[in-house]
Parts: structure tokens; C-alpha cells; sequence
């Protein structure tokens, strides 16, 4: 079982990934925007955070910045991108910053799972 930080602003895509993980035995935190989930991992200690790259406040990319610059508990966290905004732009960002498993929006809730399942094994 993970501690899951699912940082996700649109309702419906948090409700299928919570759904998702939760069948799997996974504790997910939900956090809105991006300075809520910043918020919740300096008060709390996560396994992932699923991460949507476009979120209010703080982006996706703002925040990878600031959780590989030491802000949170775990600067090596593993982080899964969600996106339906591209990929592209985004992957030699990615590679630099740890970020090695991400899914195109709308994703099949399976990959999801299997995803996460691997991150499971090592933890």
C-alpha cells in the first residue's frame, strides 16, 4: 500500500484515479491546486504524487522545481505526471527532473494502476 498525494484539479479525474487506487489498497490525499499539494507534503510524508502538470496557483512545473529543490519531505519522491495538455513539450523537463512515468489524459484507470503497482513493489 502507497500514500498516494493525487495533486488534481478537475473533480472527475480525481474521483476515476481515487477510485482507481483505492481498489488497489492505496491511501490517496487529494489536494486541488498546486500550493495545496505543497502544503500537504511539507506536512505530511508521501510513497508518489500524481501530478497534473496544469493545476491553479502552482504548476506542474513549478512544483516539480520545488519538491527536487528540497521543498517536502522526500526531494527524490517519485513523481507520475497526468497531462492533457502534451507531452512533448514537457519530456526533456522530465528526464532532468526525475520524472520517468507520466499518462496522456484521458488514460485507461488499468495503466494507471499497473503504474503505480511498480511503484508498490520497490517501495
Amino acid at each position: 500500500m502507497l500514500r498516494i498525494l493525487l495533486a488534481e484539479d478537475d473533480v472527475n479525474h480525481a474521483t476515476l484515479a481515487r477510485q482507481a487506487l483505492e481498489g488497489d489498497g492505496h491511501q490517496i490525499i487529494t489536494a486541488p491546486d498546486g500550493r495545496a499539494a505543497l502544503a500537504a507534503l511539507a506536512r505530511q510524508a508521501f510513497d508518489l504524487i500524481l501530478l497534473d502538470m496544469r493545476l491553479p496557483d502552482v504548476d506542474g512545473r513549478e512544483l516539480i522545481d520545488r519538491v527536487r529543490g528540497g521543498q517536502g519531505q522526500r526531494p527524490d519522491i517519485p513523481i507520475v505526471v497526468l497531462t492533457g495538455y502534451g507531452l512533448r513539450q514537457h519530456l526533456d523537463f522530465f528526464t532532468s527532473h526525475g520524472v520517468h512515468d507520466f499518462l496522456a489524459k484521458p488514460y485507461d484507470c488499468d495503466e494507471l494502476a499497473t503504474i503505480i503497482r511498480a511503484y508498490d513493489r520497490h517501495n
